[in-house]
C-alpha cells in the first residue's frame, strides 16, 4: 500500500516536471528570442540617408532616451526634479546628432509618420519638444517619405541649426563653337595607330 502511494507520488511529480518543460508561462526566467534586425525598414533607410547627408560632420546615435540628453536645472526641489524625470523617463528620440570633435549634443532628430493620426510620432509630443527647447537642443522632425536626397536632408538640418546650407558649386559650362574639331598631327597618328592595333 505504501509502495503504491509512493509510486503515485513519483508519477505525479514526474508528470508535473515534464509538463513544466512544455509550458513556458512561468517556468523559463528568460523567455526571449533574437530579433532579426535592430531597425525597422524605414529607420534603417533613414539612418543610411542621415549618414550620407551629415555623417561627415556628426556622429549619429539612434534610439536615445530623452533622459540621456537632458538634465534638470539647478535649484529644483527634490519633488519637482523627481516629477520631471518621471515624465522624461519613458520618452525616446529616434536619432541624436553629436559633434565628432567635441562629442557634444548638436540636435535631436525624430521621424514623423503622419500618414494617419496613429502613425509613429504623428502627434507632436509637447513635453519632448519643450524639454529639448528648454535644454537648448534643436528638435528636428522629419516627415517619413521616400525620395529624399541627402542634400535635401542636409539643407533641412543645417537650416534648423542656423547654419548656411552647402551651396552647390556648378562647373562652368564651356562655350563650345559648332565648328568641327581639327586634330593635331600627333592626335591623328594616335587615332590611326589605335585603329590598327584592334
Amino acid at each position: 500500500m505504501e509502495f503504491a502511494l509512493l509510486l503515485i507520488l513519483v508519477l505525479v511529480v514526474g508528470a508535473s516536471v515534464v509538463a513544466s518543460k512544455f509550458n513556458d508561462d512561468g517556468g523559463n526566467p528568460y523567455p526571449f528570442t533574437r530579433k532579426q534586425t535592430v531597425f525597422t525598414q524605414v529607420e534603417g533607410a533613414f539612418l543610411n540617408l542621415l549618414e550620407r547627408a551629415v555623417g561627415d560632420q556628426y556622429k549619429i546615435v539612434s534610439r536615445v532616451k530623452l533622459i540621456d540628453v537632458i538634465d534638470c536645472k539647478q535649484g529644483l526641489s527634490i519633488k519637482s526634479k523627481r516629477a520631471a524625470l518621471a515624465k522624461a523617463k519613458n520618452k525616446q528620440l529616434d536619432f541624436v546628432l553629436i559633434d565628432k570633435e567635441k562629442l557634444t549634443i548638436v540636435a535631436a532628430v525624430d521621424l514623423v509618420n503622419n500618414a494617419n493620426k496613429d502613425g509613429h510620432k504623428a502627434q507632436r509630443d509637447w513635453f519632448v519638444n519643450g524639454a529639448l527647447e528648454s535644454a537648448g537642443i534643436p528638435h528636428i522632425r522629419m516627415k517619413v517619405k521616400s525620395g529624399y536626397r541627402p542634400s535635401e536632408v542636409r539643407d533641412a538640418i543645417m537650416f534648423k541649426l542656423g547654419k548656411p546650407a552647402a551651396t552647390q558649386t556648378q562647373r562652368p559650362v564651356r562655350n563650345r563653337s559648332h565648328k568641327p574639331a581639327v586634330l593635331s598631327p600627333s592626335q591623328a597618328k594616335a587615332q590611326t595607330t589605335a585603329l590598327a592595333e584592334i
